[in-house]
């Protein structure tokens, strides 16, 4: 399944950059697959044909073009696959479930069986789950590669694969030819950052997500400068991730020598900025409206920015019931110089301890607690890869976390683009209505409420609620 035949054939032709990522080009007489924006000569209309993925054009013995790149090209925008079970299943992918799994195992994961998770992949994506994880460890090993700087040994690794045999296999598969003939920056330049660059697909407000970062920083963890992040991934602060906007695009920054998986890190990085987005079609759908379109048209490609960390995240929305943003960093910040022993405390030792103490209120704190529990006995999982649903029933289930704390997590943790705190006290300042009211109000918003809600608080700040309004609403202090 791809665009429309004609629309794709326009796209190519004036390499509209709208449509990188959308769909490949699979050219007959080469043998070769291209991104829509590829530089080089366009063949001719009876010699190509179009893959909605790169998975599907590789699947049908096509290899990446070496100029254009596919592997640097942006996501496939989720809201046009039609499928949740191969929405979930491509997250899944993306963290690197097959590496250590199997199709099985990742259908089981999902709630069907093998044979109907490949017949949706097929249908929805033009190839099956395994395919998608070989093109997914192939097109990370390609930028690590590229980026220079790292042995293949450890391209290998950290791509996701088990072995150098199946690493050389898998490149020379799909590229012609064996990993060490595709380095561009010849000798490995020793103990240096890594710099690779992240698709970003326009618009985008990169001063609306860096703001909205900074006034949320967690000081020892994180910190924002101008249009820079960083982000520490070690306990011993000796390695920083930067991410930072230059030009017209972001790049990231690795520290050489990081413990870990940089493709994780990527992944996390990339979820953060909230990358994936397709800002020209929810502005589009956004912008009819009375309310927000002079909005969008104002300022347009906001970004739900994600989270690193589904539960610090989610431990965050419970600080952050009814009070500041400004307050509730400074819990965080508390809870972390108290329980964390250098970073953020883990589910382990919220789950042993009071949060209470910090000056919570105890219910507060007792919510705390309990969410560590569920998280280090594997009975609830915050990332996303979950169900939104079900992970906000499970949350609004444990005492102390009501609707507005599992909204906000559900868009921010399991990136669900229509999850709407319609409590939240901007919401409500804004649209001048109640809570009953706001949901109604949003409907015509669906599927990209999450995104209203940015234009919302875009339009207008975010003031501390009174005694009373705090009674009766959960608000936006995370």
């Amino acid at each position: 399944m791809v665009p429309d035949t004609e629309i794709c054939e326009r796209a190519r032709l004036s390499r509209d950059p709208r449509f990188d990522g959308c769909f490949v080009t699979a050219v007959l007489t080469t043998g070769i697959y291209c991104r829509p924006v590829c530089p080089a000569r366009a063949p001719a209309r009876e010699n190509v044909r179009y893959f909605r993925t790169p998975a599907a054009a590789q699947e049908a013995g096509y290899r990446p073009c070496l100029r254009c790149r596919p592997e640097a090209a942006g996501r496939l925008p989720e809201w046009t696959v039609g499928s949740e079970t191969a929405v979930r299943g491509l997250r899944l992918i993306d963290a690197g479930y097959l590496n250590d799994h199997g199709v099985e195992e990742l259908a089981a994961r999902l709630g069907c069986s093998g044979r109907h998770l490949n017949r949706v992949f097929v249908a929805e994506l033009g190839a099956t789950p395994a395919r998608f994880g070989r093109a997914h460890r192939v097109q990370l090993a390609k930028r690590l590669i590229d980026a220079g700087g790292l042995k293949l040994s450890d391209v290998a690794m950290h791509a996701g694969y088990g072995s150098l045999r199946r690493f050389n296999e898998e490149m020379k598969a799909t590229f012609g030819c064996p990993p060490s003939h595709l380095r561009r920056h010849g000798a490995i330049r020793g103990a240096q950052p890594l710099k690779l660059k992240l698709p970003v697909r326009k618009p985008y407000n990169a001063d609306w997500v860096f703001g909205y970062l900074a006034k949320r920083a967690l000081a020892g963890v994180e910190a924002v400068q101008d249009r820079s992040y960083r982000r520490r991934l070690d306990a011993t602060g000796s390695g920083w991730l930067e991410v930072r906007w230059e030009a017209d695009g972001l790049t990231a920054t690795v520290p050489a020598a990081m413990q870990g998986n940089i493709g994780d890190v990527l992944r996390r990085a990339r979820r953060l900025f909230d990358l994936d987005a397709d800002s020209a079609a929810i502005d589009a759908h956004l912008s009819d409206d009375g309310l927000l379109g002079p909005r969008v048209r104002a300022t347009p490609g906001l970004r739900v920015p994600g989270a690193w960390d589904g539960f610090e995240m989610a431990v965050r929305a419970i600080l952050g019931q009814q009070v500041s943003v400004a307050r509730a960093t400074r819990l965080a910040a508390i809870l972390m110089e108290r329980f964390g022993d250098g970073g953020f405390p883990s589910p382990a030792v919220l789950a042993a301890v009071n949060p209470a103490e910090i000056g919570l209120p105890g219910r507060r704190g007792e919510a705390i607690r309990r969410l560590a529990e569920e998280v280090e006995a594997g009975s609830l999982q915050l990332d996303e890869c979950v169900d939104s649903a079900e992970m906000r029933e499970r949350l609004c289930s444990l005492p102390g976390i009501g609707s507005w704390t599992a909204s906000y997590v559900a868009l921010r943790v399991a990136r669900d683009p229509d999850a709407f705190p319609d409590s939240d006290w901007g919401v409500l300042k804004a649209l001048g209505t109640t809570a009953a009211g706001a949901r109604r109000r949003a409907r015509a918003w669906a599927p990209w409420r999450g995104y209203a809600l940015m234009y919302l608080w875009r339009g207008g700040a975010q003031p501390r609620p009174g005694r009373a309004a705090a009674r009766a609403l959960k608000t936006g202090g995370a």
